[in-house]
């Protein structure tokens, strides 16, 4: 078996081969087919390389196209002794390790399943952002004394949204309470009216529109995030559809995703994750995309290398669902 070993960075990829040699590449990806072709004339049949950021990505699957046996690793498992700090050491060092049977394989996503992830992880990270307009329509509504968040239980909800977008036209207290949903306006008709009587700003209305506008752009992200994993669903399990029974409510954040639990149970052979206590279909879904298999991003190059700090996303998922269940009136 002939063994190599890579260290890639921002702007150069180090390549460590057998014999001792180091060749150095630029990250265009004419030079990462130039590697593959080095790799493939001194008869190298398989290469270990670091997860760096994100720039392992497309050398990772050229090589998997050259027919290499390519092998993700940690960067935890390749941590150098003293001494050994250059970009070509690394490279010679990984490819020592390598060769000799001592770095363990990760886990990396292929065809469809990579193709989900990639769509599920856009979708969180649109919807960390629509939360932080959220936050800045608040801050709009009560620097101007708009009370309407003390009042309703979420400002995002149809009957706050509906105002907020009034608003901006619109100050007769009437007419947006006439814009609640009808619970609203039966349960809490004096609050609201009491709650809109702010003071209002040209400076303050328009930091609330701009938040407005940056909500609604997040949240078409979303949707189109979720037109995209219905389809790569339906490919995954074309043909073999579990039809799926009640399923539990997905009360915050629901992908708009047709038969999304029988879509799951088909991929895990019938195995239905919802039935233990706090598991929806999207946190089922969300555990699926974040297991914490792949290896930690650490940065290389132009960047700063961190450590990981032990908070893997799919830990964070299970956290909050006992969080929720804390908080529930009884386990479901």
């Amino acid at each position: 078996m002939h063994a190599a070993g890579i260290h890639i960075g921002a702007s150069k990829v180090f390549v460590g081969l057998e014999n001792g040699e180091v060749h150095s590449y630029q990250t265009f990806t004419s030079d990462f087919k130039l590697l593959a072709d080095l790799l493939i004339r001194n008869q190298v049949s398989t290469v270990a390389m670091e997860a760096t950021g994100v720039y392992w990505i497309v050398l990772y699957d050229i090589l998997v196209e050259y027919g290499l046996d390519v092998w993700l690793v940690d960067g935890r498992q390749t941590r150098q002794v003293p001494g050994r700090k250059t970009d070509v050491k690394d490279c010679l060092w990984i490819q020592h390790l390598h060769r000799y049977g001592l770095l363990n394989r990760c886990f990396v996503a292929e065809g469809s399943l990579k193709e989900l992830r990639s769509y599920q992880r856009l979708r969180e990270d649109h919807l960390r952002s629509s939360a932080m307009h959220i936050n800045h329509m608040q801050k709009a509504l009560t620097e101007m004394n708009i009370r309407i968040t003390e009042v309703l239980s979420q400002v995002q909800g149809k009957s706050g949204m509906s105002m907020i977008e009034a608003i901006a036209g619109e100050r007769d207290k009437e007419v947006l309470l006439s814009l609640c949903h009808e619970s609203v306006k039966k349960n809490k008709s004096e609050q609201i009216l009491k709650s809109l009587e702010g003071y209002y700003t040209q400076a303050g209305l328009f930091a609330l529109r701009q938040a407005y506008n940056g909500y609604q752009f997040y949240q078409q992200q979303i949707a189109e995030c979720d037109i995209q994993i219905q389809r790569v669903l339906e490919q995954m399990n074309e043909g073999n559809l579990i039809q799926q029974g009640k399923r539990k409510e997905i009360r915050h954040n629901r992908p708009n995703v047709e038969n999304l639990g029988g879509h799951l149970l088909s991929k895990f052979g019938g195995k239905n994750a919802s039935v233990m206590s706090g598991i929806t279909d999207y946190t089922w879904l969300q555990i699926y995309s974040w297991l914490g298999l792949s290896p930690g991003q650490n940065r290389s190059g132009k960047t700063n290398k961190r450590a990981r700090k032990g908070r893997p996303k799919a830990g964070q998922i299970f956290r909050q669902i006992a969080q929720g269940l804390l908080n529930s009136k009884r386990l479901l």
